[in-house]
Formats: C-alpha cells, sequence, structure tokens
C-alpha cells in the first residue's frame, strides 16, 4: 500500500530499486498488467516508469522471457540475426505497392544485405508466422492503408530492432514511416482544376475508413465548401481499396451521376486509387466523357510510374525513385545501427502535365 501522500509513479519507482537490489542477474520483472493491479495506475504511467530502467540496462526486455533484471556488469551477447531485413507484405492486388517491395529488395541484395520477405492475409497470420522465425536487424512491413495493430507492432519489436513502415497513416509510434500526405495531394489538384476556372469538381476514391483515405475525403469536402456555388463538389465512392479498383467499378461510380444526354455534373474530377491509367481511360471512353476536353483529370499517384498516368493523365503525387531512394537509405541506416531516432519521411509533391486539363 502507498502513502496517502505518495505519487502513483513514485511508488512504482521506489518498489523496482528495492527489487532490483534484492534480485539476481535474470530475474523477472511482474508483467505490466500484474504492476497494473498492483499499483492502480495506467499502462502509459508503468512504461513511463520503466523506460529509465531500460535506458541505463538495469532492466532488458529479452525475447520469451519478458523484463528481466541485469547486471550492470554483465553484457548481452549479439543477437543471433535471420537476416538482416524482414520484409512483411499485407496481401493485395497493387501491382504497384509489389514493385516498390520488389525494386527495394534488388537494391539492397545488391549492397548484400540479407533479406526474408513474407506475406500476410491478416493480423493473426503474421502473429502465428513470427512464432516460428527469429529475430532481424530491421523489419519493413507494407501494411496497405490498413491498421497497424498494437498487438502486432509488439510482436514486431521481440524480432527486430527497428522498424520502418511504408506508408504514413502509421506516425507518432516507435518506428520510421515513409510515404505520401495524399491531403496535400489532393489540395494541389484542387487548386490546380480552380486556377483552370473550374467550379463543379468531382473526387473518386475509396470508401475505406484507412486514416489516410477518410482524411482525404474530409479535405475533400472542407475544399468544396469554398467553391462559390453549394454542393458544388462531388465525392464518388468506390467500396475497394487503392490498387484494387477495376474498370467497371470505375464505371458504375460514375454512372449514377450521368445525366440523360449522358453527362456529368461536374467538368473536373481527381481520382485517387486507380494505379492503372489504361483503366480510368477506358472506363471514361466507355461512358463517353471526352478525356481534357469535355472533362479535365487529374490523377493522384506516383508522377513517374508509367502505367499510371500512360502519358494521358495530368498527376499530382510522389515520385517512385524518390521513394526508393528514402527506402534505400533509411533501411541501410538502421541496418547499420545508425543511431537516429525514428521518424516520418515524408515525400515531395511533384506534378506532371500530360494534357487532361484544360481551362474552361
Amino acid at each position: 500500500m502507498r502513502s496517502r501522500n505518495e505519487k502513483p509513479n513514485e511508488g512504482l519507482a521506489q518498489w523496482l530499486d528495492r527489487f532490483i537490489v534484492a534480485a539476481d542477474h535474470g530475474d523477472r520483472v511482474p508483467t505490466i498488467r500484474q504492476l497494473k493491479q498492483r499499483f492502480s495506475i495506467s499502462q502509459r504511467n508503468i512504461e513511463k516508469v520503466l523506460k529509465p530502467y531500460f535506458e541505463s540496462g538495469r532492466l532488458v526486455s529479452r525475447r520469451g522471457s519478458g523484463t528481466v533484471v541485469q547486471d550492470p556488469g554483465h553484457r548481452e551477447p549479439e543477437p543471433e540475426w535471420e537476416s538482416d531485413l524482414l520484409v512483411l507484405y499485407r496481401i493485395s492486388d497493387s501491382r504497384l505497392a509489389h514493385t516498390v517491395l520488389q525494386e527495394t529488395e534488388q537494391r539492397l541484395k545488391s549492397r548484400g544485405v540479407s533479406i526474408l520477405q513474407m506475406g500476410y492475409s491478416s493480423d493473426e497470420h503474421m502473429l502465428s508466422v513470427l512464432e516460428r522465425i527469429g529475430v532481424f536487424k530491421v523489419c519493413l512491413i507494407q501494411i496497405h492503408f490498413e491498421v497497424l495493430s498494437i498487438e502486432l507492432l509488439t510482436a514486431l519489436k521481440r524480432h527486430a530492432k527497428s522498424i520502418v513502415v511504408d506508408g504514413v497513416s502509421a506516425v507518432g509510434i516507435d518506428a520510421d514511416a515513409i510515404g505520401t500526405n495524399w491531403r496535400e495531394a489532393l489540395s494541389i489538384a484542387f487548386r490546380q482544376l480552380e486556377g483552370k476556372g473550374h467550379r463543379k469538381i468531382g473526387f473518386l476514391t475509396s470508401s475505406h475508413e484507412a486514416r489516410q483515405i477518410a482524411m482525404a475525403r474530409r479535405e475533400f469536402e472542407v475544399l468544396s465548401g469554398w467553391l462559390p456555388e453549394p454542393d458544388s463538389g462531388y465525392l464518388l465512392e468506390i467500396d475497394r481499396l487503392p490498387g484494387a479498383m477495376q474498370i467497371e467499378d470505375i464505371k458504375n461510380a460514375l454512372r449514377p451521376s450521368l445525366d440523360e444526354n449522358g453527362k456529368l455534373p461536374f467538368t473536373a474530377l481527381i481520382v485517387w486509387g486507380v494505379v492503372e491509367g489504361f483503366m480510368l481511360q477506358r472506363a471514361l471512353t466507355d461512358l463517353k466523357q471526352d478525356i481534357g476536353a469535355g472533362l479535365s483529370v487529374i490523377m493522384l499517384g506516383s508522377t513517374d510510374f508509367y502505367s499510371e498516368h500512360i502519358e494521358v493523365f495530368n498527376m499530382v503525387g510522389n515520385s517512385n525513385t524518390e521513394k526508393l531512394d528514402t527506402f534505400e537509405r533509411v533501411l541501410l541506416e538502421r541496418i547499420a545501427f545508425s543511431g537516429s531516432k525514428p521518424k516520418a519521411h515524408y515525400l515531395k509533391i511533384g506534378q506532371v502535365e500530360h494534357g487532361s486539363v484544360q481551362q474552361v
């Protein structure tokens, strides 16, 4: 029991000091759940109290043993690394996502980096796989807009010294995140269309609740509110993740908006989530929409990935080359244990024109 004037964190810290002094090297510290019950404080406060003990080396986390006491004079042996890099990717239909991993792997292998690459369909699937593999210097995970759960993140920390995430939907955690701020890209595309005189603008995207996608939809609603006429922004949603949209999905999303003359109620369209330009071109052609002259179109995606724009559509987004360069640099730094703190690495927003936007 702690005294009435004793702060909860101080009580735990004092107890830890006594516990460590009396303990032998390798003795286990009670779990966070046990400490929560004993001291009636939150997990966040427990982790805050434990942090200086880990930093000083008085406590260490061992795979399979939890948190244990370490003798100050004891030196932990170097882990036996299974490979330099573990690449995990959530299985998806996105060819661009696969290409990014393949090209990153080729670059790193040419530098002598050993790599194990594995796909997974769910967190439960990956957690079961992680139980059967060893320890890696770095884990690169591609979650493809899905949630990176605390349970999976915790498991990854037991199997990798550092974590790098493809995408900036997972920020504010102890990992590097590399990706694009798609709200920024959307805003630039919207302003471009406004600058060309468009006052009725559509946004075709995914209906998924992933943070990046949901925030882009919200950004479009905010931007649309600044158009001169009310209800001049048209949000068109497809129930598929980016990269999985097909020609019929695009046509089905646009068709209900056509009037009796086959005209859309907007003069410009921003598209995010269609990663194959020929699909968008085919869908618009089938619906008898004149790209550029009749309907101005901007795609959000990789400005230097030919199959996205097919030299037909104006693009606003990231550079695939810059993304690969950033992956290579960050992963090599982590493999070399550079010591720098993990952070979000936002890719620059660029644009290319192919004539799909015209002045009204």
